[in-house]
Order: structure tokens, then C-alpha cells, then sequence
């Protein structure tokens, strides 16, 4: 028979599996800061330095030392993201002559050049409705470390368009989701230092889909999708700092993952001698970012929190798309380092209840509407989060939190060659105007025994 600390482990790892059927959104760029219900309450200000819920073992290992004893976690913060996309005058670049040209020899025929409205929605919401779970366990090794486990989606992205909009030839679907199985160790130097380190175990799977725009028949166009997927590896390391049972500050960094997405390329409805499937695979990096929170009791009831974290962007210079036939898809990105800020407070209003309440500040990775792509349309954004955790018991805490997501304005002025064999001939420059919100609710259940 089962004891129940393995009933409770196992029924842990039973929910957590269900990461990998649901795809999460929202982040600076594809990064999921969601990855605890108890820090979404304060926008996750501190990280995991407040103690509240059993996430250092993704946050900082090293805050693992901050708490005793064996907990399980489980946690999902549901997201209704709208990205409401208006025309702004997207353009249609192509020779009147067109035919010609891709049937005589090449410089027989002179290009004649006309520029037209892209046809297609004028409106449409590229956001989603979607659900970020998450699950740990931390329990005792000795009275100096602690081991960790942490199942996250720590980068994704779920944006979706309607066939017929005028961006189709930029992108219809984008979907990528990402799994961190992330087991860590955690040992405590002094009374006062705490250091950790993990191992990251991290699968990704993406899909890709827009319209293809046909020469022969224009108002007929075909459709693409490329699908991938593959598993990366990296690290995660921690050091806590504790001036007085009171006052902590901690230093975070998660290493960067590399990836080959393999899968396969599907074109249809295009021309005859290009459609079906072949090989497919791209290169994509997630990027290494560091942490630094602190985190400061003033008396019995409350306490104060900010952390400041920088997100290596900038190695997401271009997406290069390579089939097996030779031809290439270029996605150019150009994206710019991030940072993020936040600040909260909680107030333990009772031994049973706390409440808790923070501000984020989330600085998009995009340079500008040149390089902004409707596949992530980000902007700079502000986070105001409330939350509350309820203890019938000194085993049992259930988390209730809600953020607001309030985008900056923003608009992308885009262009794309849509002949991959005859670069400039046929452009489109998509011009839309984004108006963007989000409304964020987060349930979670930690145990502790």
C-alpha cells in the first residue's frame, strides 16, 4: 500500500502531465512569467523570496532554504488575451504584367510595377483564450539541502487570425509551447547565504501557418504550414542572501536553451508542382535571463517586495525556416534585450488570510513597427495584480489571484517578399494598428507534510 506521501506525489505528477496539452500566452516577447497563482498576486514582485508558495524551485533555488519540510504545488492562471487589429492601408506590390514575367525567359519582359489596397478583413482579434498550469515539489535532503522539481511552459506564444485577413500572407496561426521538467538542489553556506542549481529538460513544439499568394490565380491562395519540434537542455542557478530573519535579497539566472525544430513543411492549394509535404527545421534559441528581488517584513502584517530581471532578446535576431528542397522562409526579427520591473506588497490580515497586491512593468523586445510581425505583436505593457491566499490549515494554502494587462498602443509597418524565387517582385506591406488588453485569473492549491 501507498503511503500517503506517495499518493500525494503521485497525484501531483498526474496534473502536471496535462502541460503537455495546453498551450499558454502571454509574456515580454514568448517568456510565461506565469508560473505561480501566489506571484501573480503581488506581478510577481520579489520572485520567490516572500516564502508564500513552493515556485523557488523555478524562480531561485536557492530560496528553497527559506521554507522546511515537503510541499506539493499545482497551479493554473487562465488568460483571455485580445489583440484587436485594425488596417492602417496595407499595400499590394506586383507587376501588372506578372504572368509574363514568370513565363518568358528571364529580362525578355520589362517589370510594369501598380501598388494596391491588400485585400481581405480590415479588422480582426489575433488573441486567444488559454490556460498556463504549472506544478512543483520541494522536500528535505538534510538540515543543509533541499531538492526541487519544477514543471513549467517558461516560453509560448498563441496568436490566431482568420483566413481572409489582410495579414494572411504575414501569418494566420502561431503556436509554440514549450515544457521545463527542471529538478534542482539547494544548500544552505551559513545561516545568512543559500546558494542552488538545477538541471532544465525542456521540449518544445511549434506550428506555423499563413496564406501563399498565387501569380496564376490571385484570388486563389494557397496555404502553408510548418510544423516542428524538438528538446533543448540548460541550467538554472541561485544565491540568497538573508541580512536578518526580516530582510533577503536574491540573484537568479536560467541559462539560454538551444533548439532545432524538425518537422515537416505542407503546402496546398498552390501551384501543382509545389504542393504536399517535405522536411522542414528551424533554429531557435530561448534566451538566458537574470533576476535580482528583494524583500523586506516591516512588522507581523506586512511586508514589501520589487525584483528588476533582464531577458536576453537580442539573440532572437531572425527566424530562418529550411526545406528539404532547398528554399528557405527568412522571418526577420531584430529583437532588442528587455527588462521587466515590478513592486507589491502583502498584508497577513489573519493567520488564515493574506492579501496581497503589485505592479509590473514589462518592456517589449520589439525595436519597432519595421520588425513588429502580427505572429507577436508585442508591446510594452503595464501589470496591476491582486491576490489572496486562504489556510483552513497549517497544511493547506489555496491561492486566488487576477492581473490586468494593459498594452501600449502600437502598429507594424511590415514587409514581405511573397515570391521566394523572385525576391522584390511581389511584396506586401502589411500596416495594421494594434489596440491590445488581458485579464488574467489564477487557482492554485500547495500542500505541505
Amino acid at each position: 500500500m501507498m503511503s500517503p506521501y506517495q499518493r500525494c506525489l503521485l497525484s501531483f505528477l498526474g496534473f502536471v502531465g496535462i502541460l503537455g496539452t495546453i498551450s499558454p500566452v502571454h509574456a515580454s516577447g514568448l517568456q510565461i512569467t506565469e508560473q505561480s497563482v501566489t506571484g501573480l498576486g503581488r506581478a510577481f514582485a520579489g520572485g520567490s523570496l516572500p516564502n508564500d508558495d513552493a515556485s523557488a524551485a523555478y524562480f531561485n533555488p536557492a530560496d528553497m532554504m527559506l521554507s522546511t519540510g515537503t510541499q506539493a504545488q499545482a497551479g493554473m492562471t487562465f488568460l483571455g488575451i485580445t489583440m484587436d487589429a485594425s488596417d492602417a492601408g496595407s499595400t499590394l506590390r506586383l507587376p501588372v504584367n506578372l504572368e509574363n514575367l514568370l513565363t518568358q525567359p528571364t529580362g525578355a519582359v520589362a517589370p510594369v510595377f501598380v501598388t494596391l489596397p491588400t485585400s481581405g478583413m480590415a479588422y480582426d482579434d489575433g488573441g486567444t483564450d488559454n490556460v498556463a498550469p504549472n506544478g512543483y515539489y520541494i522536500m528535505d535532503i538534510n538540515d543543509r539541502m533541499r531538492f526541487g522539481l519544477s514543471i513549467t511552459a517558461p516560453f509560448a506564444v498563441n496568436t490566431n487570425y482568420s483566413r481572409n485577413w489582410v495579414g494572411r500572407y504575414h501569418a494566420i496561426d502561431s503556436d509554440l509551447l514549450t515544457v521545463d521538467i527542471n529538478p534542482s538542489i539547494a544548500y544552505r553556506i551559513n545561516d545568512q547565504l543559500s546558494i542552488g542549481g538545477g538541471f532544465s529538460a525542456q521540449y518544445a513544439e511549434a506550428k506555423l501557418t499563413q496564406a501563399l499568394f498565387n501569380p496564376l490565380a490571385s484570388t486563389n491562395d494557397g496555404h502553408a504550414e510548418v510544423k516542428g519540434d524538438d528538446w533543448g537542455f540548460g541550467f538554472n542557478l541561485g544565491a540568497t542572501y538573508q541580512f536578518d530573519p526580516q530582510t533577503r535579497v536574491g540573484l537568479s539566472y536560467r541559462s539560454r536553451v538551444k533548439y532545432t525544430l524538425e518537422g515537416h513543411r505542407t503546402i496546398s492549394n498552390y501551384l501543382s508542382g509545389v504542393n504536399g509535404k517535405i522536411p522542414a527545421k528551424v533554429d531557435w534559441t530561448a534566451p538566458d535571463w537574470v533576476g535580482l528581488n528583494a524583500y523586506r517584513r516591516i512588522n507581523d502584517q506586512w511586508a514589501v517586495m520589487g525584483g528588476v530581471r533582464w531577458t536576453n532578446w537580442s539573440l532572437f535576431q531572425e527566424l530562418r525556416l529550411k526545406y528539404a528542397d532547398g528554399t528557405e522562409t527568412l522571418i526577420e526579427e531584430k529583437w532588442k534585450d528587455s527588462w521587466t520591473f515590478n513592486i507589491g506588497v502583502s498584508y497577513d490580515y489573519t493567520p488564515e488570510w493574506t492579501f496581497r497586491a503589485g505592479y509590473q512593468y514589462d518592456q517589449t523586445p520589439v525595436q519597432s513597427a519595421e520588425f513588429r510581425t502580427p505572429r507577436i505583436p508585442d508591446a510594452d505593457r503595464n501589470a496591476f495584480a491582486l491576490g489572496l491566499s486562504y489556510r483552513p490549515n497549517p497544511q493547506l494554502s489555496v491561492d486566488f489571484s487576477y492581473m490586468y494587462l494593459v498594452f501600449k498602443d502600437s502598429s507594424t509597418d511590415n514587409t514581405i517578399n511573397l515570391l521566394s524565387t523572385a525576391p522584390g517582385l511581389v511584396t506586401d506591406t502589411l500596416r495594421v494598428n494594434y489596440e491590445s488588453s488581458g485579464h488574467l485569473l489564477g487557482l492554485q492549491a500547495s500542500y505541505r507534510f
